[in-house]
């Protein structure tokens, strides 16, 4: 069944007072320019969680069972998610004999790219609000999405830190090469959400700080996986990627943590896609909002939706 016209209307209604909050929507030149981007006026540190949805799942929510024949799910899912997703398709598939899970993982807005362009799925999760409603509007999904995990940024530099870099502040270092997701990355979005907020701090971070951060960023990546990858490789002196695949990086990187009072926290929308199989996705979309769930989540570096 696909997304009612009204309930399609009231979630765009908070995508557009979240883009008013941080900054994403404004008056004619507030976007990207040249080799910047502008920021809206600071906001509290808070105001980043204001992306949560209406329908936020809580951890306590009780398991649906998988169909007794099994079957074959697939998912798509957000690049950030592949080893936390990866840890529980062999806890699932263990568990329900004749259940195969196949995943998709890749930037969020290339997922709803795909699935438009008439790729199949059972289940899409993004790693923001935004990349799901474009798919609600593009009569993918089916039912309302639910929040079901949340992740903050941290800032990782080689093992061998060549740039030398200790804390956020230095992003701003002239001649450092830093690595972002590109702008439409739900991760890219975040990181120049976190970099506005340092820059209304002249302060701690000095002035000009966002026009001499943009002018540090020597590539723009296709999703955190690539991000990350830049780094380890020291394609990069330094990337913003999420916690969770810092943590996943072990040793390969160094994590500079990014202060909260100019962090981000993402929280993670699925829903069941239109066309999939009805009791899969409900059974898969059931784990993640369990226990069980939210307990693998969280060892792979990611948190609670608030």
């Amino acid at each position: 069944m696909r997304t009612s016209r009204g309930a399609r209307g009231a979630v765009m209604v908070v995508l557009l007072g979240l883009g008013l909050l941080l900054g994403l929507a404004g008056p004619p030149g507030a976007l990207a320019q040249g080799t910047g981007w502008a920021c809206a006026g600071p906001e509290p540190a808070t105001a980043p969680e204001g992306e949560a949805s209406p329908e936020t799942a809580a951890a306590t929510a009780g398991p649906i069972a998988f169909p007794a024949e099994g079957g074959e799910l697939t998912v798509f899912a957000a690049a950030s998610l592949t080893d936390a997703f990866t840890a529980i398709e062999v806890d699932l598939e263990a568990a329900n004999p004749g259940l195969k899970i196949t995943y998709n993982f890749a930037g969020s807005q290339t997922l709803v790219t795909q699935m438009t362009e008439g790729a199949t799925a059972d289940v899409f999760a993004s790693a923001n609000l935004a990349q799901m409603m474009a798919a609600v509007e593009a009569g993918l999904i089916a039912g309302e999405p639910e929040m079901f995990v949340s992740n903050r940024l941290a800032i990782v530099v080689p093992s061998d830190n060549p740039a030398g870099l200790t804390s956020a502040a230095g992003l701003a270092t002239d001649g450092l090469r830093l690595v972002l997701a590109q702008a439409e990355v739900p991760v890219g979005v975040y990181a120049r959400q976190a970099i506005c907020l340092m820059g209304h701090d002249s302060a701690g971070y000095g002035e000009d700080f966002v026009a001499r951060v943009a002018a540090n960023v020597v590539s723009e990546e296709d999703d955190v996986r690539e991000v990350l990858t830049k780094v380890q490789l020291g394609e990069a002196d330094a990337g913003i990627v999420y916690v969770s695949d810092a943590a996943v990086a072990g040793d390969a990187v160094r994590l500079i943590e990014i202060p909260d009072l100019v962090n981000v926290l993402a929280t993670y929308p699925i829903a069941p896609v239109v066309g999939g199989d009805p009791g899969l996705s409900a059974a898969f979309i059931g784990y993640l909002l369990g226990r069980d769930g939210q307990d693998t989540l969280a060892a792979y570096g990611f948190g609670p939706v608030p």
